[in-house]
């Protein structure tokens, strides 16, 4: 049953491959366009593994590093916990003459049992957590020093300079 004419399902097959063709002709040559500057960035490390070589959040911003906290019982003061975690940052606290009387203070006070474990998180989130809302970190990226202010709107604040 062999025609001349072409069977209209043959057409369509035939045109569908063309399409297609066409359509992997234009990736390929997209692919080629690419900067090869986006493309030296990648590293393959295995046959079907490839990396983005580049520094980590960590590593560009210390605070940043996410870890699993849990502070040893030993530890009983905020501002304990605070040198603790600061231990291997890179960062440590600055000291007493730099810091406010109230800031003195909240790192005196006794580390609540809620503090003594976080999941992991931001290490500048956990010590955010520890100081409470009363207070914001400060950090001199220059030096690597830590150091608290009282917040301007934190409840409790005295801006009249009387007694409450």
């Amino acid at each position: 049953m062999s025609s001349s004419k072409h069977h209209p399902m043959s057409q369509l097959l035939r045109i569908l491959l063309c399409c297609s063709a066409a359509t992997v002709m234009s990736h390929s040559a997209v692919a080629e366009e690419r900067p090869i500057t986006a493309i030296s960035t990648l590293t393959q490390i295995d046959r079907y593994s490839v990396i983005a070589v580049r520094p980590t959040a960590g590593q560009q911003d210390l605070l940043s590093v996410t870890r699993a906290i849990t502070i040893p019982d030993d530890i009983e003061s905020v501002g304990d916990a605070v040198h603790w975690m600061l231990r291997g940052s890179g960062y440590r606290l600055a000291a007493d003459a730099v810091l406010s009387e109230e800031a003195k203070a909240m790192l005196e006070l006794p580390l609540p049992a809620v503090h003594r474990r976080f999941e992991p998180m931001p290490l500048q989130t956990v010590m955010g957590l520890m100081i409470g809302p009363a207070f914001q970190l400060i950090q001199d990226p220059v030096h690597r020093l830590i150091a608290f202010e009282r917040c301007a709107d934190s409840p409790g604040r005295n801006t009249t300079g009387g007694s409450q």
